[in-house]
């Protein structure tokens, strides 16, 4: 998730340093670098950078961080003009989880703030808010929300037209799903059974669903173990 200290279009003069920094021929930038060049603390930039990770922007190794082909093609734009970067970077991020989440779990049409969007997206009520909240920032940035005259939020056309596919192609497969025979369970079934369905699995940010998986790993591990 986004650190909450910053806004999205100052972690996106990270992503504008790493490109900078590599088109100079340095194989990976360090914290120092983006420390020095975008004046932002060192306490703001490490979470900032693990978001853009996470994200599909940069790539991270021994060395330091890289941009991405789709990092690159944003961060270029970045300085030079915004509003060109703005729409790059929303034609690269709609393969995202973030951009996934969004249209499973916002209406289209509906006006919401930006708190009622970020309820919307985190998969558990337990979970912080205001990580959430600050997501709408980029959701913004990335021009997958409008803002209206009074403030309110609304899916853009775009978003709206995919998230109302998505909702379609969901009935469907319910649709499905109710006419198809419920599997014989009189004999015993091999393996592990999930705790969450598919579609909560989906649901999932990044940081859950690589939690998930990991435990998922080392219960395999253990019954291997034991079958041994």
């Amino acid at each position: 998730m986004p650190p909450v200290d910053i806004q999205a279009d100052r972690q996106m003069d990270l992503l504008a340093a790493a490109v900078t920094t590599c088109a100079t021929g340095r194989s990976a930038v360090k914290i120092r670098d983006f420390v020095r060049e975008t004046g932002l603390d060192r306490r703001d930039v490490t979470p900032a950078l693990r978001f853009l990770t996470d994200t599909g922007l940069l790539s991270s190794g021994p060395a330091g961080w890289t941009p991405t082909v789709s990092g690159v093609r944003v961060g270029q734009l970045w300085t030079a003009n915004r509003e060109a970067a703005r729409t790059v970077f929303g034609e690269v991020w709609r393969d995202s989880w973030v951009y996934q989440l969004l249209i499973d779990s916002v209406h289209p049409g509906v006006a919401l703030s930006a708190d009622e969007i970020g309820k919307a997206m985190r998969p558990y009520r337990t979970s912080q808010l205001t990580p959430w909240v600050h997501l709408v920032d980029w959701l913004e940035l990335a021009r997958y929300v409008e803002r209206d005259d009074d403030g309110h939020l609304r899916l853009s056309q775009a978003a709206s037209a995919d998230a109302g596919a998505e909702k379609a192609t969901h009935g469907k497969e319910e649709d499905d799903e109710q006419q198809t025979p419920a599997p014989d369970t009189s004999s015993p079934q091999l393996g592990l059974v999930l705790p969450l369905s598919m579609d909560q699995l989906l649901h999932l940010s990044a940081e859950d669903y690589g939690a998930v998986m990991r435990s998922l790993a080392t219960i395999y591990d253990v019954l291997s173990r034991q079958r041994a």
